[in-house]
């Protein structure tokens, strides 16, 4: 019954998968998202992957070979190439490595689906398992992950950063899966929009205007009236009602009870997004949406919540000739973790050994590390990195000289909590932005009204769970 009951809860969260978190991850579906809203097909992935690709992949069986081939490491994955450079030079590094990597596309919409339906059905899986941390929960919550601590692997969590392994563990607290980035996030700004707005575009002065979300809100009706319309502080509610729950992400969604005990940080968020939206500081624009990728490079909007894979899968592609024209500082009520995806082992596979071999080489080497930067621009939260000093340096050209490495790895990373996980965090993530569009879309709509919408949505999806 208990298996029943935990599957029940699971294809409910697998049929909302469809948000980021987290890049997340998910936004360029980069690793994840994190928590984060459905968002526009396509866009998500990090390497343009699309959903026709995923019709012509065939699933493979663990291990499985045909004639004279050699031996795979089965991946499903939703973007494509990401591991490109660091596999190469894996097998550079370990010439008698005698397999090869196959990667077989999900969307990663379908992936908690697909995870529940082998775990259920006992058919095809991967030998190499993602979870993006916005349904991570319900992820390691299926018995198919091999402990990482365990023999013959022994992980040592002690080598990775303290705020990483909430999201490793599983309830037994056994690290199952390896973190493939460290996921800070923080604001970002139009320079030329700031300027013009609001007086400046240092970092320093934005901070001390930006104190709190009531700052938000004061200055966001003067741009809005300034503007005559034109222009918005933010592209749209979504982008503050997912950085507040993400900023909250280290308090469960559980109490110890086993009741889903949210209202306290949920009507938190519609309170200030009823104030916001009142003093027309966002725009109407969905999170992740066509029009909000476009608003990147169109001038409609200055401040974006963001995080690390922002950089790379959304300012560089969505404005390649704003140039010099971002920056970063740190948001009111502080930096926070958004997104992230972790790897980890499937215990029923016939490549074990070889599937861990992998992963410790690309998520917990020096030289992993060197690759997983400059390819893919994640940072390992392997502690030992960042005692050399370069690994953190650097910029990229639309953030103009600004040292963003060391500021998201120095001021932010140190200061983000550990993530707490449940079966039912996408629930709560998927009724908080359902509920936020509402509030857009209908002005009217009060924080109070909004609030009784989200727990009577929430309560269906999961009827026999308490949820107060």
């Amino acid at each position: 019954m208990k298996k029943k009951k935990l599957l029940s809860v699971l294809l409910t969260a697998a049929m909302l998968t469809g948000i980021l978190g987290g890049c997340g991850s998910e936004p360029a579906k980069e690793a994840d998202t994190g928590s984060q809203p459905a968002q526009e097909e396509n866009a998500g992935d990090a390497d343009g992957t699309d959903a026709g690709q995923q019709a012509g992949s065939e699933e493979t069986s663990s291990g499985e070979t045909a004639a004279g081939d050699k031996k795979k490491i089965v991946l499903w994955t939703w973007a494509t190439g990401q591991f490109d450079a660091v596999r190469d030079a894996y097998f550079e590094a370990n010439p008698d490595a005698d397999w090869e990597l196959e990667e077989v596309v999900v969307a990663s919409e379908d992936y908690l689906t697909k995870l529940q339906q082998g775990y259920a059905s006992g058919g095809d899986m991967p030998d190499l398992l993602m979870a993006e941390m916005g349904w991570r929960g319900s992820a390691f919550a299926l018995d198919i992950w091999e402990n990482l601590e365990a023999e013959p692997y022994n992980f040592d969590r002690s080598i990775v950063m303290d705020s990483v392994i909430g999201g490793m563990v599983n309830s037994q607290d056994q690290v199952i899966g390896i973190e493939n980035a460290l996921n800070p996030a923080f604001m970002m700004y139009k320079k030329d929009l700031a300027k013009e707005y609001l007086g400046t575009d240092d970092r320093a002065e934005l901070e001390a205007m930006f104190k709190t979300y009531d700052d938000y809100a004061k200055v966001g009706a003067e741009v809005y009236e300034k503007s005559g319309g034109a222009v918005t502080l933010f592209p749209g509610l979504q982008d503050v009602s997912n950085m507040m729950m993400m900023q909250k992400r280290n308090v469960s969604n559980v109490d110890a009870e086993g009741n889903v005990d949210v209202s306290g940080k949920v009507q938190r968020v519609f309170d200030t997004v009823e104030v916001m939206r009142n003093a027309k500081s966002c725009g109407n624009l969905a999170q992740y949406s066509t029009e909000w990728s476009n608003s990147f490079a169109e001038g409609s909007s200055i401040l974006y919540p963001a995080a690390s894979w922002s950089v790379t899968y959304w300012v560089e592609p969505y404005d390649p000739e704003g140039i010099d024209n971002w920056g970063m500082f740190i948001p009111a009520e502080g930096g926070f973790g958004w997104g992230g995806t972790c790897y980890g082992v499937y215990k029923g596979s016939e490549m074990k050994e070889e599937a861990w071999d992998f992963i410790q080489w690309c998520l917990l080497s020096e030289e992993g590390a060197k690759y997983m930067k400059e390819g893919s621009g994640f940072f390992l939260p392997v502690k030992s990195l960042y005692d050399d000093p370069e690994y953190t340096k650097g910029t990229r050209p639309n953030f103009g000289s600004q040292e963003i490495n060391a500021f998201m790895m120095e001021e932010i990373s140190p200061n983000v909590p550990e993530a707490s996980l449940s079966i039912y965090d996408n629930l709560v993530s998927d009724s908080v932005n359902m509920v936020v569009q509402m509030m857009a879309a209908d002005e009217s709509m009060t924080a109070e009204d909004a609030m009784k919408e989200f727990m009577t949505d929430l309560q269906s999806k999961i009827p026999d769970v308490t949820v107060k």
